[in-house]
């Protein structure tokens, strides 16, 4: 990862500019061609009001970034586990390949794989994986 893309002071990365960098740093593929990087490093987007973000999307360079941070946190007594962050991965990737590839919108249906206010790990866990 470019050392510029991280924010030192908050120990994360900036959504959008490491979403942005992928297309940059695979010039190969063309602009219609969907690229989906995966970190384990925090990200969080410049452009909102957030303390972190699981994924982010750029429709501009159709390129999307996924973190696994923060995908194995436990909640609320519901313990951890491999199964649960595999889970949670698999629903933000599907999310982007919706939006990307099938051109599905964004829904309010809180059941939606691709309900727009998944804002912690605990809505993240009541979507569904159906669009």
């Amino acid at each position: 990862m470019q050392p510029d893309l991280r924010d030192s002071s908050r120990r994360q990365f900036r959504a959008e500019d490491l979403a942005a960098s992928l297309r940059s740093a695979l010039p190969e593929f063309d602009k219609n061609t969907i690229l989906i990087g995966f970190t384990s490093e925090d990200i969080y987007p410049v452009s909102q009001d957030w303390r972190f973000a699981f994924g982010w999307r750029s429709s501009a360079t159709t390129s999307a970034v996924v973190s696994t941070a923060r995908l194995s946190l436990p909640y609320a007594g519901l313990p951890a586990s491999a199964e649960r962050s595999s889970t949670r991965l698999r629903k933000i990737v599907t999310k982007d390949i919706g939006i990307f590839y099938f051109g599905l919108p964004q829904s309010s249906n809180p059941k939606s794989v691709l309900y727009n206010q998944i804002m912690g790990i605990e809505e993240l866990d009541n979507v569904g994986e159906d669009f």
